[in-house]
């Protein structure tokens, strides 16, 4: 199962990076929350001091005048209030307006901090205390209104968050960025690979980071230890076949001698025994030498190496003066081992040639596959042979009169390339007509 490691490392940063920010967002609106109620609470803490003192200095046994606290608590529903219990009589501050404070009526702490409603439906904030003063309990109320500080608290987290939300969105975009170029070396490593299997270039290059080198130089060994083997492959076989060539030359002058005419029957088993051998062995060294899709660093191209062996052909024919014509669409994709498609084209463009009157046709295209038509002007194929040509073991100048210069080897490299060939008469030129279907 394939996966992107960007979308994976990309995905896996992205939600750390959004719990980093939740968690900053958590943590920084309860602590400004916690500042503000508790720089109110020691406001009221002061308050409270105050208005004991008060009580204090006059000696009254009386709830005394506690007006010296503050004007604030002398405006009708100003958002300031207390309350003074002491032997079961209450004093209230003026801003209540004769209203009472809600909270509980038994108190354990001698310092309780209470949330409650104000006169005017307001959110408070409420300090209770508790005294003793020769040998009284004297308890003391003192509330805030807060809804103006919620506001505010509100409007900061409004802001608070929305920077938070742009910090995160810029953080996001910049990791993403690095990411995707920490990441670049990859692509173009992958290019390098793809340049490296078009044989474009020999070996990937080295300047890449510590983490991918120990990759690029396994790569490049590898490359070149199957570029050295299939180089080796191909010469051990070519040796093969020198060597072979000897013997199948003695055997044929063999089977001339003057003294195997009175042995018909042993001479005719010789020439064809050896014409077997000789046949057989060269389709089995072609079929060997095949790199397929194991680059040795040389790959086909339909622009020149094509060309080339065009050229070659018309001088190989020259007296028979042929046109060929080559159609080939530009910005072609393609991926073929040079020598296996010089071994392809060769032995049917030789065919074409061979038989051609005077013109040859190569039509290349390319959607999901390459197709290749090669068609000729010569005397074709008869409909009732076609079929025999592409039978294993089956060579076109064995079975059909006038044609074939090892067709056979044509379906060997088809074969080992799992592509498609068919063979036909040309309804444009009137001779043979070889369609080709490549990956």
């Amino acid at each position: 199962m394939s996966y992107s490691l960007q979308k994976k490392l990309a995905s896996g940063l992205l939600v750390r990076l959004i719990s980093s920010f939740i968690v900053l967002w958590v943590l920084v609106n309860s602590s400004v929350s916690y500042l503000t109620y508790d720089y109110v609470y020691t406001r009221l803490t002061h308050d409270t001091e105050t208005i004991i003192a008060a009580i204090i200095k006059k000696n009254d046994t009386q709830v005394g005048n506690v007006s010296s606290v503050g004007s604030v608590y002398q405006q009708p529903f100003s958002g300031h209030y207390f309350e003074v219990i002491k032997n079961d009589k209450r004093l209230r501050s003026r801003s209540l307006w004769d209203q009472k404070l809600t909270y509980p009526n038994r108190l354990l702490a001698t310092e309780n901090r209470l949330e409650g409603i104000g006169p005017m439906k307001q959110p408070l904030l409420l300090l209770a205390s508790k005294f003793i003063h020769d040998g009284e309990i004297i308890m003391i109320v003192v509330a805030e209104d807060v809804s103006s500080v919620e506001q505010a608290m509100s409007n900061f987290n409004i802001k608070f968050t929305v920077a938070v939300a742009i910090i995160m969105l810029i953080v996001i975009f910049l990791q993403i960025k690095s990411l995707r170029k920490g990441l670049r070396p990859l692509a173009k490593l992958r290019q390098d690979l793809i340049s490296l299997e078009t044989g474009k270039i020999s070996s990937l290059k080295t300047d890449v980071p510590i983490e991918l080198s120990p990759l690029v130089t396994e790569i490049n060994h590898l490359h070149q230890a199957l570029a050295l083997r299939i180089s080796r492959h191909r010469n051990a076989l070519s040796d093969l076949a020198h060597a072979l060539k000897k013997p199948l030359t003695v055997l044929q002058q063999l089977s001339k001698e003057q003294s195997l005419e009175d042995l018909p029957n042993i001479k005719e088993i010789l020439i064809r025994q050896t014409d077997n051998t000789q046949q057989l062995t060269q389709r089995i060294l072609n079929k060997a030498r095949l790199a397929g899709t194991a680059k040795s660093g040389s790959s086909f191209s339909f622009d020149t190496d094509l060309n080339g062996l065009i050229d070659t052909l018309s001088m190989m024919y020259c007296d028979k003066n042929i046109s060929a014509t080559v159609d080939i669409p530009p910005d072609m994709d393609y991926l073929f081992d040079r020598e296996d498609m010089l071994e392809l084209l060769g032995n049917v463009l030789d065919n074409a040639y061979k038989w051609a009157n005077s013109i040859i046709s190569i039509e290349i295209s390319q959607n999901a596959r390459i197709k290749i038509i090669i068609e000729d002007d010569g005397p074709g194929i008869p409909f009732n042979k076609i079929n025999t040509i592409s039978e294993r073991g089956v060579r076109l100048d064995e079975s059909v009169d006038g044609h074939g210069i090892g067709l056979g080897i044509v379906n060997d490299i088809i074969e080992h390339y799992e592509g498609e060939i068919t063979y036909g008469n040309s309804d444009k030129l009137g001779g043979f007509k070889v369609i080709i279907k490549l990956p």
